[in-house]
C-alpha cells in the first residue's frame, strides 16, 4: 500500500512532527478514524516488515495518574497487547507503537458472528486475565469495551488501546474517572467523578453482557424514550442535543438500567446472568472483589453451563447428544443427533417458545 502523505493528516501540528520523526522507521498506511480518545495510525516497520499500530493519546499532564510507558513496555502477558515503544510529546500528549491486529476487535467479531455461552465465557475469562495482570500493577485501564478488545491471529482476546489507562498510587483506592465511552461508564464515575479497580469489573461485567447476546445499542437515539425524544428535538444546536442524550444515559446508568437482562438469549442460563448483575452492579462494593475473583467464579461455574450456540442460524446444544431448535414459518421443532450422527426430528420436545424448548430440552441431559 501506498504511504500516506503526513502533512495531509488532520492532527495537531506536534503530532505531524512526531510521526515524521518515526517515519524513519515506519511506513505510514492508514489513518483510523473510529473512535474519538486521540489518533490512531497503522504502519508497517520498514526494516522488519511487521505491521504496527501507533496511538497518540492525551494523557493531561498529571504525573501522578500517568502510567509510565517504560513500564507498560515491560508487562508480556498473553492478553495484554505489547507497548514496542512509547514517548511523551508534551504536557498533553504521549504515544505507544504496539503491533497490529489485523484480525479487528470484537466489535467486528459481534457484527459478523453470534457467541455461545462457554465461548462468551472464555472471551470474557481472557480479558479478566489480562485485566488482573494491569491491576497487580496497580494499573486501571478505564475504556474496557469491544472496540479495545482486540483479536489475536489465535482467537485470543487482547487487551489494547492504552490512550486511559492511569495509575492509582498506592494510598489511593480511586483515581478520577474518565470521560470517554459513556455506555461504559459505572455509575461512580458519575455520581462523584470517582474510579477505582471495580469500574474495570464492571466494564468486563458489560461485555460478558454484550458477547451472551445483551441488547446495547451503539445509536445514541435508541436510549431515548417517547417523552426524551421530545424534549431532544426541542433542542436547536447539535451541542445541546449530544449534551442531552449524555444526560439520558448517565441517568439510566445511575439507577442500574443500562442494562437489559431480559433482552439476553433464552439459552443463557440464570447463573450467567446473576454474574453479569454482580459484576454491573451499582454499588461498586458489591461487585467482584477482583478481576482475579471474577475469573475464578467464571472458572467454577463453566461446567454447569450448557453449551449453547447459534449454529447456522439454528440455536444449538452440543453434547453427546445433541440438539438444535428449528424454525418453519414461525413453528418449533427439534432435532438431535447422536455422537455426531445425522440430525433426526425429535417429536418428543415441544414449545410455543424458544425459552419453552429450551428448558425442555436442558431437562434431559
Amino acid at each position: 500500500m501506498s504511504e500516506i502523505l503526513i502533512s495531509n493528516i488532520s492532527a495537531p501540528p506536534n503530532i505531524k512532527a512526531q510521526l515524521n520523526a518515526l517515519s524513519k522507521d515506519i511506513k505510514f498506511i492508514r489513518e483510523i478514524t473510529k473512535g474519538g480518545n486521540g489518533y490512531l495510525f497503522f504502519g508497517e516497520n520498514r526494516i522488519l516488515k511487521n505491521e504496527v499500530a501507533v496511538k497518540f493519546y492525551y494523557w493531561g499532564g498529571d504525573a501522578k495518574y500517568h502510567a509510565e510507558p517504560s513500564t507498560l513496555a515491560a508487562i508480556e502477558a498473553p492478553n495484554i497487547l505489547q507497548v514496542k515503544n512509547a514517548g511523551l510529546l508534551d504536557g498533553e500528549w504521549a504515544y505507544f507503537v504496539t503491533p497490529r491486529c489485523p484480525n479487528g476487535d470484537l466489535d467486528d467479531v459481534l457484527e459478523k458472528t453470534e457467541h455461545g455461552n462457554l465461548q462468551a465465557v472464555e472471551r470474557t475469562s481472557q480479558i479478566l486475565s489480562g485485566v488482573t495482570h494491569l491491576h497487580q500493577r496497580r494499573y486501571l485501564h478505564r475504556d474496557l469495551k469491544p472496540s479495545n478488545i482486540y483479536v489475536g491471529e489465535d482467537g485470543r482476546s487482547i487487551i489494547g488501546d492504552f490512550g486511559s489507562i492511569k495509575y492509582i498510587p498506592e494510598d489511593l483506592n480511586s483515581i478520577p474517572a474518565s470521560s470517554h465511552a459513556v455506555l461504559y461508564r459505572p455509575p461512580e464515575s458519575i455520581n462523584a467523578n470517582s474510579y477505582g479497580f471495580e469500574g474495570d469489573i464492571y466494564q468486563c461485567g458489560i461485555i460478558l453482557y454484550q458477547l451472551l447476546g445483551g441488547y446495547l445499542p451503539y445509536e445514541e437515539m435508541a436510549w431515548l424514550n417517547k417523552t426524551e425524544k421530545i424534549e431532544h428535538d426541542r433542542k436547536t444546536s447539535r451541542a445541546e442535543k449530544s449534551i442531552f442524550i449524555d444526560t439520558c444515559i448517565q441517568d439510566k446508568i445511575k439507577r442500574g438500567k443500562i442494562l437489559d437482562i431480559s433482552s439476553l438469549p433464552a439459552w443463557v442460563p440464570n447463573n450467567l446472568k446473576r454474574t453479569i448483575r454482580k459484576a454491573t452492579h451499582v454499588d461498586p462494593t458489591k461487585r467482584y472483589l477482583s478481576a482475579s475473583a471474577f475469573h475464578t467464579h467464571l472458572n467454577n461455574i463453566k461446567s454447569k453451563i450448557p453449551d449453547w450456540s447459534v449454529v447456522g442460524g439454528q440455536p444449538t446444544l452440543r453434547g453427546t447428544t445433541s440438539f438444535r431448535i428449528c424454525n418453519d414459518d414461525g413453528v418449533f421443532y427439534v432435532q438431535k443427533s447422536k455422537k455426531g450422527g445425522d440430525w433426526r426430528r425429535d417429536n418428543s420436545i415441544v414449545g410455543d417458545s424458544i425459552s419453552e424448548i429450551v428448558k425442555k430440552i436442558e431437562a434431559k441431559i
